[in-house]
């Protein structure tokens, strides 16, 4: 029989010996890589849109948008509003959280104006009747270096005075 080279052992490279529990760490490794791919497909990580609505005496407003996303993906949003007053000067107003890191593909229908409050857009639409239905589309996407909780609120006004007051927050995996 052949010597062994230098440095190599029967029982410890033949007969294993002080590997028994090797294979149980490669295999809890091997099963957290599945795991992401399991919980992505579960929608742990988001895309799935959720509504949310509020409503008061003059209107209500819903948003149907993703509560989590991943970084890169493109969504889209609703915003529907339902005047049962007359509002003279609808303005949808987003926190900074809805464009923070965001790249508006667009925006559908185009307001009429658009403008800034304290750092909040204010999108400013024609007169809506009682009864009438305001319907907005907008096409998201979040950029790769975006990632974290915000908040995405949406209040209806008409010209200053509040109407409806919604309340949401979105968080983005990495």
């Amino acid at each position: 029989m052949a010597e062994l080279p230098d440095g190599i052992t029967l029982a410890d490279n033949r007969d294993l010996r002080g590997r028994s529990r090797r294979p149980w760490y490669r295999r809890v490794l091997l099963l957290g890589v599945l795991a992401l791919p399991v919980l992505a497909l579960l929608n742990v990580f988001g895309q799935k849109p959720t509504s949310t609505s509020a409503a008061g005496p003059a209107a209500s407003l819903s948003v149907t948008a993703p509560a989590r996303l991943r970084s890169g993906l493109i969504f889209q949003v609703r915003v529907e509003v339902v005047a049962h007053r007359d509002i003279h000067a609808p303005e949808l107003v987003f926190d900074r959280g809805w464009f923070e890191s965001m790249s508006v593909n667009s925006i559908q229908p185009e307001a009429s104006s658009e403008s800034s409050q304290n750092g909040d857009v204010a999108l400013s639409y024609d007169k809506l009747d009682a009864g009438q239905k305001l319907v907005v589309w907008f096409y998201f996407q979040v950029n790769p270096t975006n990632v974290g909780k915000r908040r995405e609120n949406v209040e209806l006004t008409d010209g200053s005075t509040p109407l409806v007051h919604l309340h949401r927050s979105l968080t983005i995996f990495p």
